[in-house]
């Protein structure tokens, strides 16, 4: 499968409506093809700048053609929003200062061969720009969603596609990788083992007839002796593209979308078919927030909590098949045994 991940919004400004997401498009490698061939029928007819379909100048219309085309060729869409809005800047730079610490405080716990990299990644953190730490937090997000997932989602539908995870990133330097790239890259695998742990993905037991096997390959055994997949291996294609593609110009125009109904600037029917590019599970909200007030509830006090409940909050793509979602209901007045 291709995972083309983009930004929107330039997370800086802790005022209201300052939001910006990071959203990764999961289109099945089966489908990309057909999926190029029916947008370059209608592409010329998009605005364009220097030569690139950009999200920002597509009207409502030509935001939800393309969302359609995407959603009746099996592409996933997974986003996260930060509302800097909804933060102090003071906490968040505590924040930030208190995790670069922690990492530094244990990097003597790691093998002596990859101290040095634990250390520069550590270090980074701390001298890191804080738009660019929250960007990096908020697309780590977004890469745990699509790990944790597209693996249940296409296990039952097309497993072959969990044999090559191909990341491709928007990249802002054409002719080289930037530090900050090359950063959160690395970093990510150990920012997602510890969102792992404590948001574990769950997997279909064998009655449900969801074929794992060609994710068998990301598998490996830790110093520890405990088995699990290997983040190393798993977000090993990893490519920072600043070169035109379709793929890239489609996530643009949905992360740019999301942004867009967020921040009232993109209307009903430009958005009205974006939840059926996500998957709906446990009635959550299909856009994650990154929040550093755990535990309160201040996503329903914001402006755009009327776009969400409607928009991105029901008749999303099921997680399970039909037949397993019979299966997950027992005898019992159909109560769910498992997440749905």
């Amino acid at each position: 499968m291709r995972i083309f991940i983009d930004e929107s919004g330039t997370f800086s400004g802790f005022q209201a409506n300052s939001v910006s997401v990071v959203g990764a498009l999961v289109i099945p490698d089966v489908m990309l093809g057909n999926i190029e061939k029916k947008y370059a029928k209608f592409r010329d007819g998009l605005p364009k700048d220097n030569g690139e379909v950009k999200g920002k100048l597509l009207n409502e219309r030509q935001v939800n053609k393309v969302v359609t085309l995407l959603m009746r060729n099996e592409a996933l869409f997974e986003i996260t929003a930060l509302d800097l809005g909804l933060h102090q800047e003071s906490a968040v730079r505590d924040y930030k200062q208190k995790l670069g610490e922690q990492m530094l405080a244990k990097v003597a716990n790691f093998r002596e061969d990859v101290r040095p990299e634990v250390q520069a990644a550590s270090e980074y953190i701390l001298q890191a720009p804080l738009n660019l730490f929250l960007q990096a937090l908020t697309t780590f997000n977004v890469l745990h969603r699509v790990i944790s997932r597209s693996t249940t989602f296409f296990a039952q539908r097309k497993p072959y596609e969990l044999g090559s995870f191909s990341w491709i990133v928007d990249g802002k330097e054409p002719a080289k990788v930037t530090r900050w790239e090359e950063w959160w890259a690395h970093y990510a695998q150990g920012a997602l083992a510890s969102m792992s742990k404590r948001r574990p993905a769950w997997m279909l037991p064998e009655a449900f007839n969801a074929d794992y096997s060609f994710y068998e390959k990301f598998n490996s055994v830790d110093d520890k002796g405990e088995a699990g997949t290997s983040l190393k291996l798993l977000l090993k294609d990893i490519t920072f593209s600043a070169q035109t593609s379709h793929g890239l110009e489609f996530v643009d125009i949905l992360t740019n979308g999301v942004r867009r109904a967020l921040t009232g600037n993109l209307q009903r029917e430009g958005w009205q078919n974006m939840h059926r590019l996500m998957i709906h599970e446990n009635d959550e909200p299909y856009i994650s927030f990154v929040l550093f007030s755990e535990g309160e509830d201040i996503i329903h006090a914001a402006p755009y909590t009327g776009v969400v409940n409607e928009g991105v909050s029901k008749d999303g793509r099921l997680m399970l098949t039909k037949r397993n979602l019979r299966l997950a209901l027992n005898a019992q007045g159909g109560r769910p045994v498992i997440a749905v």
